[in-house]
């Protein structure tokens, strides 16, 4: 049977092969030098076990076409386009650090063309990650948005993310607070500039990047507060104003200073004037920290550890939330409440 002008063809290949029916279509016309005319360069759709498939896949092909250049597009590849879209680039900074983490997990997919990807593929890597089931849904989510493109644009005609189970469990991540006595080792350390920055994070209960991606200008040294911008925070309480504590106002005053006399807007900078980024802090300070008092911190302990001080002080659970950036379940609170820095001081500082 003779196919139409410009549907495509299919040729059986020679030889022992599983798949021996290949299925090819052409795309539009461009210049070749050498020849010195306009050719029409031919594209492989796929190889096919039989010829009736080789011709639905023709058949699919024509009835919703798709850039024949696209055929061999990677799940990486479609992930590059998405980081270019206008939806990528309103992600706030905690979002979008989530979105970069949670498409590592995604490695085992990078090199796969999408239209060889199928529902196991990404089950299996659901299943191989160990982490909690809200990490797992991170990386659903990255699925979901190559799979959703693929889709619109016609290279796979169904959405393989559609049923993929996420079985719920707890949050794989292990706490410890720091003890009273790890402080005061800390404070003893204080002349350190990443000291400082693990002291501020203690008393000021700030999520790590809160601070880390801060700037110079949202600190009011004279009122004793740190604005967390709508960019920084996580959610609408996240954006909010959070009360220096008196015993670490000096380290925060060194910062703002040492910032100052770099000329940068930014808040969090080392003595050389370069800009302290959380992954390097993790990989080199931490760790150099950790081996001199011989424990094992993670950042985020400081975090946990100023919600237990600040329990154990007698701190009420609604100023707590404020200072933390946490939406209290009252109505009542969450709308009408409302409560002043000056408030918030006078209890953060009953942490000792």
């Amino acid at each position: 049977m003779k196919l139409p002008n410009g549907y495509g063809s299919i040729t059986k290949l020679t030889g022992n092969r599983r798949k021996p029916w290949m299925a090819r279509v052409t795309c539009n016309e461009t210049y070749d030098e050498t020849k010195h005319d306009y050719v029409r360069k031919r594209i492989v759709l796929g190889y096919y076990p039989t010829k009736k498939a080789a011709l639905e896949a023709l058949s699919i092909y024509n009835e919703s076409p798709f850039k024949p250049e696209d055929v061999n597009i990677t799940f990486s590849q479609i992930y590059e386009k998405y980081k270019k879209s206008a939806a990528y680039a309103k992600l706030k900074s905690s979002a979008l650090t989530s979105r970069q983490t949670a498409y590592k997990y995604c490695a085992p997919l990078y090199d796969i063309k999408i239209r060889d990807l199928n529902k196991d593929m990404l089950q299996n890597v659901i299943d191989s990650i160990q982490l909690g089931s809200s990490s797992k849904k991170n990386v659903l989510t990255v699925m979901r948005i190559v799979v959703d493109y693929a889709y619109d644009h016609n290279l796979i005609n169904k959405k393989y993310t559609d049923g993929i189970n996420i079985e719920y469990s707890d949050p794989v991540i292990d706490r410890i607070p720091f003890t009273e006595q790890e402080i005061a080792t800390l404070w003893s350390m204080s002349d350190d500039w990443d000291v400082k920055v693990l002291l501020i994070l203690l008393y000021s209960g700030m999520r790590v990047n809160e601070l880390l991606k801060n700037y110079r200008d949202n600190v009011n040294l004279e009122d004793h507060w740190i604005y967390v911008p709508a960019e920084l925070a996580k959610n609408k309480e996240s954006c909010r104003y959070v009360p220096i504590h008196n015993k670490v106002y000096d380290l925060v005053k060194w910062f703002v200073d040492n910032s100052a006399s770099y000329g940068h807007d930014k808040l969090m900078l080392n003595p050389n004037g370069s800009v302290i980024m959380y992954n390097n802090f993790v990989s080199r300070n931490l760790p150099r920290i950790n081996k001199f008092m011989s424990v094992e911190h993670k950042f985020h302990d400081t975090r946990h550890t100023f919600a237990s001080r600040g329990t154990s002080a007698g701190i009420p659970e609604l100023y707590m939330q404020k200072i933390m950036g946490h939406t209290p379940r009252s109505i009542l609170y969450n709308t009408y409440t409302h409560i002043t820095i000056p408030e918030l001081l006078e209890w953060i500082n009953l942490i000792s």
